[in-house]
C-alpha cells in the first residue's frame, strides 16, 4: 500500500467518526547555524509515535445476547499422557556428552538465581 492510500484512508475513518488518533510529540532543542553562520538554538517538535481509537458509530448495535450451548466450558476431550522416559546417556557421543554440560550449566545457574533470590 502506498503511504498516500493509507493517509486517504485514515482521512476517510475520521471523518465518518470510526476511527480517532492522537500524534504523541515531544519537544526538543536544536542547535543549528543560522543565515550569517552563527550558532543558534531553537525549540523543535518531533513525533515519536501516533495512537488510533476506533468506535462504534452505532454501539447499541454491537451488543449480543450471549447463545446457550450444549458444550460445557473448558478444554474438553483432553487425554492426559504418561511421561516419555529419557534414553540412557552414550558417555561416548559427543552430541550427549555436550548436552549432559549444557543441563549442568543450566541447573547451576538457576541455583545462583535462586540463591540471590532467597
Amino acid at each position: 500500500m502506498r503511504q498516500s492510500t493509507v493517509a486517504e484512508a485514515l482521512k476517510v475513518l475520521q471523518w465518518a467518526g470510526v476511527l480517532t488518533w492522537q500524534n504523541r510529540i515531544t519537544r526538543a532543542v536544536v542547535r543549528q547555524r543560522d543565515l550569517f553562520g552563527r550558532w543558534s538554538s531553537r525549540w523543535t517538535v518531533i513525533r515519536t509515535s501516533n495512537a488510533y481509537a476506533f468506535r462504534d458509530p452505532q454501539p447499541h448495535l454491537a451488543v449480543v445476547l450471549a447463545a446457550k450451548s450444549e458444550n460445557r466450558r473448558g478444554t474438553q476431550n483432553q487425554d492426559v499422557l504418561d511421561p516419555v522416559e529419557t534414553p540412557a546417556r552414550d558417555p561416548n557421543n559427543a552430541l550427549d556428552r555436550a548436552l549432559a554440560r549444557f543441563g549442568a550449566a543450566v541447573s547451576a545457574k538457576q541455583g545462583i538465581e535462586q540463591d540471590a533470590a532467597g
